[in-house]
């Protein structure tokens, strides 16, 4: 891993303590779990961030799911 980075968090001890319950309830260790959260909410953001970029592309007009499915030859 030569690309990597190593940092640290501080969390008040209560805060700790429900992480690493749901790390533990997950199967995974500590460092995964906030690794995995991290990531998950970057994605979010992203993924926000281009829908906020379409939507204003778009100029606000939109299109239903039974329209899109229809382009798609699927069976809604």
């Amino acid at each position: 891993m030569a690309d990597t980075t190593v940092t640290s968090l501080r969390f008040k001890n209560d805060q700790y303590n429900k992480v690493k319950e749901l790390a533990a309830f997950n199967g995974v260790s500590v460092t995964t779990y906030m690794r995995q959260a991290v990531i998950e909410r970057m994605e979010d953001e992203e993924d926000y961030r281009d829908a906020q970029a379409n939507l204003k592309a778009s100029a606000g007009e939109t299109v239903s799911r039974a329209e899109i499915m229809k382009r798609l030859g699927m069976q809604p």
